[in-house]
């Protein structure tokens, strides 16, 4: 049964794909069977994807299951087969599609029959339609609204930073494990005691212990860059985030910074809540790292992020320990490049030599003017001289 399943049916069919491993899901005699195979019980993603397929079969066989016309007849939501004509040939095309809803409009991505084939179009259909699901809720409303591409950004750093981040020529990403924030990734108490009254409508309801499990697994597959929204330099942030007087701080926009990273990596501001009180959407993997405590709202803080197994280009994204470099253009993603006002003047002039020396001569190096006399600045500004 096993070998039929794999040469008539795609390799994963009645198994997902989910964060903490993979999900079996069979209807046997009208009735749902669903069974969950958690990577951290059965030793790896690997093994436990082989225990669902394990099970899948003796089921299959056990209850004499047509699985090919089950496949062939039945259409997930949100997947359909259609076809059109080719205005200048004639000639009729046929494809798999994944439609979703983003922000209240329907949008949909075809998979073409001639180019992969009738069962590998509908696999990558349904595969494209449930990664869609991590990213909108059941309304089509986003987690990442769009964005004023001219707002400002800052990333204050030590000098060492700096270096070996023009050295690499990218973008640390650090795994969300390693913050100190405890609630990095948890949901609310509000979560656990009015999500029944949530759900009561819902027949999809999951259970508190599996979306607890489901959360930490996520905390080890997402990654993240931390930015600071602002119109202007942050005396607070140069204080908490620039160790030494040796520092800089890089300001760009949220359209350099899009546009400089893969589209794998999503970006969205941070909402600031009462834990005790507010709820967190539980409706895409997202959410909870896009929420934190009131006491830190001085952050104003802008996430950029991805689930490291929605990777589609490896090239771009490096393992480095605990967490990636993605490869970027230093040319579109800085703006300027500031020396923090405690800094001497010395560590300006070398500040501008390590930046040429990274062919980034079209870069300005500033110096923070938050320590300047005030008397002198309204006479600069007031052009007084």
């Amino acid at each position: 049964m096993s070998n039929y399943i794999e040469n008539e049916l795609p390799e994963n069919f009645y198994i997902q794909r989910r964060k903490w491993g993979w999900n079996l899901q069979i209807n046997i005699q009208g009735k749902p069977f669903k069974k969950h195979f958690s990577a951290n019980k059965y030793g790896g993603v690997g093994k436990a994807l082989k225990a669902a397929k394990k099970l899948r079969d003796e089921l299959i066989k056990e209850h004499k299951i047509n699985v090919k016309k089950r496949f062939n007849l039945v259409h997930p939501p949100g997947i359909s087969k259609s076809s059109s004509v080719n205005k200048k040939t004639g000639n009729e095309q046929s494809y798999w599609q994944a439609s979703w809803k983003e922000n209240g409009k329907s949008v949909a991505k075809r998979f073409s029959v001639k180019k992969y084939g009738d069962k590998e179009a509908k696999e990558m259909a349904l595969a494209y339609k449930l990664k869609m699901q991590e990213l909108y809720d059941e309304t089509g409303q986003t987690l990442f609204q769009k964005l004023d591409p001219n707002q400002k950004i800052w990333r204050y750093m030590d000098f060492t930073k700096f270096v070996y981040m023009l050295e690499k020529g990218g973008l640390f990403f650090p795994n969300i494990d390693m913050f100190n924030d405890p609630y990095e990734g948890a949901y609310t108490r509000a979560n656990s005691t009015i999500r029944n009254f949530v759900f009561s409508r819902s027949k999809n309801i999951k259970k508190w212990d599996d979306l607890l499990i489901k959360s930490k697994e996520n905390r080890k597959n997402t990654f993240v860059s931390c930015w600071h929204i602002n119109d202007f330099e942050s005396a607070g942030m140069w204080k908490l985030y620039a160790k030494t007087n040796e520092s800089i701080c890089i300001q760009t926009t949220i359209g350099k910074l899009t546009k400089a990273l893969p589209t794998e990596v999503k970006i969205g501001k941070v909402r600031y809540i009462d834990y005790a009180k507010d709820w967190i959407p539980e409706t895409g993997n997202y959410y909870p790292f896009l929420y934190k405590r009131f006491s830190f709202e001085h952050e104003a803080e802008l996430r950029a992020l991805f689930d490291k197994s929605m990777i589609e280009n490896q090239k771009k994204f490096e393992l480095a320990g605990n967490g990636y470099w993605i490869k970027l253009n230093m040319q579109t993603l800085i703006q300027r490049i500031y020396v923090s006002p405690e800094a001497p003047i010395w560590f300006f002039d070398l500040v501008e030599k390590i930046k040429n020396a990274y062919k980034l001569t079209l870069k300005r190096v500033y110096m923070s003017p938050l320590n300047n006399d005030p008397n002198e600045n309204y006479i600069q500004n007031s052009n007084l001289k």
